[in-house]
C-alpha cells in the first residue's frame, strides 16, 4: 500500500491524477473563444447554409465568447467596466423607449438586432482586456483572424470550381451572393452580401497581421502577408474604401515605428504603403490580364465624382431622419421606414447606427474610436482602419463588424501601449 502511495506522489500514473480544474477549464475556454471569434469575423460563414438570415459563425462566437467576461471581470479596470455595464444598460433601454414611441411590441427580428449589439459590446469587453494584457492572447487573436481573412479570399478560388450553389450549400456564400458588373466594374462577393463589405473583412488582416506580429521579422513577413490579402481583396470587389482604410492603417503603423525607438528604417513600412494604395493594376498587367477598364472605371473623375455625390445626398437625407428620430428607429424594414425607405442604406456606419440604436449611442462609439486611434500604439491602425471603413459603409448590420467595433471602442480604455 505505501509503495503505491509513493508511485501515486511521483506522479507515474498520471489517468490516476485529479480532474481538470476550473481555472484550466476557463484558460481553455478562452483561447478557444478568442480563436473562434477571430476567424468567425472575418470568415462569417452561414450556420444554416441556404438561409439569407442564418446565424452566422461570427454569432456563435459572440454567444461561445460570453462567459469570458465572468472569468475577467474582477481583472477589468474601472474604463472596461464602466464602458461594459453603460453599453448593456444603453442597449437595453433605447429599444424600450422606442417601443414605447411608435407604440408597437418588438418582432423577432428586433430581439435578434438588439441581442447582437448587447452580446458584441459583453464579448468585446473581454476580448479587449484579453489581447492587452497578455500577448499570446493577442496573437492567437489576431493570427486567426488572419487565417479568417485568408480563407474569405479563398472563397473567390472556389467560386470559380463549385460555383455560387456549390459554396451555398455548405455555407460559404450568401443567396444574394453575386457578379455584378456595370460599366466595365464586374464584383465579387462570397459569404460577404456587397463588395464593400467583403473587403472590410478581408481589410482587417492588415491591422491583424500588424498586431499579431511580435519579432521584426514577423512584423516584415506578416505586413506583406496583409497587404497581398487586401491586393487581391480588391481585384475581386474593387472596393476604394476598404484599400484606401488599409494603406492608411499600414501608414500609421509606419509613423508608429518612426516615432519609437525601434523604428529606425521605416522606409520599408512607407513603400509597402504605396505598393498596398497603387499595385493592384499593375497586378493585373503583369499578370497579363488585359483589364485594364475594370480598375480605370473606379477611378475616373466623372465616377468618382457621381459617388461622391450620392453619398453626400445620402448622408444629408440621413442626418434629417435622424433629427427627427434622436432615438433611432431599430431595425426597420424598408416598408416600416415607409417615406424614408431610400434610408436603409446610409454609406455611413455611424449614421446607421445612429438612425437603429440612437444619436448617443453612435457618437459615444465614434468618440472611443478616435481615442484608440490616438493612442498610437500597435492597436491604433485596427481603430484607424475602423474608423475609415464606418466612415464609408454602414458595416453595423452583421455580428462581425458590430464586434469589430464595440472591440476598437472597448481597446480605447488601455491604460498604456502594449
Amino acid at each position: 500500500m505505501r509503495s503505491a502511495v509513493r508511485v501515486l506522489r511521483k506522479g507515474r500514473f498520471r489517468a490516476l491524477a485529479p480532474p481538470v480544474t476550473v481555472e484550466e477549464l476557463s484558460r481553455l475556454h478562452e483561447r478557444a473563444a478568442l480563436a473562434l471569434l477571430g476567424f468567425g469575423v472575418t470568415l462569417p460563414i452561414f450556420l444554416a447554409p441556404g438561409h439569407l438570415s442564418s446565424p452566422r459563425l461570427s454569432d456563435l462566437g459572440l454567444v461561445f465568447a460570453l462567459p469570458m467576461i465572468v472569468a475577467r471581470w474582477r481583472r477589468l479596470g474601472r474604463g472596461l467596466r464602466g464602458f461594459c455595464a453603460a453599453s448593456v444598460v444603453v442597449l437595453l433601454l433605447t429599444p424600450m423607449l422606442q417601443m414605447v414611441r411608435i407604440g408597437q411590441t418588438p418582432n423577432l427580428p428586433d430581439v435578434v438586432f438588439w441581442s447582437r449589439w448587447i452580446a458584441a459590446a459583453v464579448a468585446a469587453t473581454a476580448a479587449a482586456h484579453a489581447v492587452v494584457a497578455d500577448r499570446r492572447r493577442r496573437r492567437l487573436f489576431f493570427l486567426a483572424m488572419t487565417a479568417g481573412a485568408a480563407c474569405h479570399l479563398a472563397t473567390y478560388g472556389l467560386l470559380e470550381i463549385m460555383g455560387r450553389g456549390g459554396l451555398e450549400a455548405i455555407g460559404l456564400a450568401s443567396p444574394r451572393a453575386a457578379l455584378t458588373t456595370a460599366a466595365a466594374q464586374a464584383r465579387i462577393t462570397t459569404v460577404a452580401e456587397h463588395p464593400n463589405a467583403a473587403m472590410a473583412l478581408i481589410g482587417l488582416a492588415v491591422p491583424a497581421c500588424l498586431a499579431a506580429s511580435a519579432t521584426t521579422m514577423e512584423r516584415r513577413l506578416l505586413a506583406y502577408v496583409g497587404a497581398g490579402m487586401v491586393l487581391a481583396g480588391f481585384v475581386c470587389t474593387l472596393s476604394r474604401g476598404g484599400t484606401l482604410a488599409a494603406a492608411l492603417a499600414m501608414l500609421v503603423w509606419v509613423l508608429i515605428r518612426a516615432r519609437r525607438a525601434d523604428g529606425r528604417n521605416p522606409l520599408e513600412f512607407l513603400i509597402l504603403t504605396c505598393l498596398l494604395a497603387g499595385a493592384a493594376l499593375v497586378d493585373q498587367v503583369i499578370g497579363g490580364v488585359v483589364d485594364i477598364a475594370r480598375f480605370a472605371a473606379r477611378f475616373d473623375a466623372s465616377t468618382l465624382d457621381e459617388n461622391i455625390g450620392g453619398r453626400v445626398e445620402t448622408w444629408v437625407r440621413a442626418l434629417g431622419f435622424i433629427a427627427n428620430h434622436p432615438l433611432g428607429v431599430g431595425w426597420s424594414s424598408p416598408q416600416e421606414l415607409g417615406p424614408f425607405r431610400g434610408l436603409t442604406v446610409s454609406h455611413n456606419g455611424y449614421l446607421f447606427m445612429a438612425r437603429t440604436v440612437g444619436v448617443v449611442a453612435a457618437a459615444a462609439l465614434l468618440a472611443l474610436h478616435v481615442r484608440s486611434a490616438l493612442k498610437l500604439d500597435v492597436f491604433a491602425p485596427l481603430a484607424v482602419f475602423v474608423l475609415v471603413m464606418m466612415s464609408s459603409e454602414d458595416l453595423t448590420q452583421g455580428a462581425s463588424f458590430i464586434f469589430v467595433a464595440c472591440l476598437t471602442a472597448a481597446l480605447a480604455f488601455r491604460r498604456r501601449a502594449p
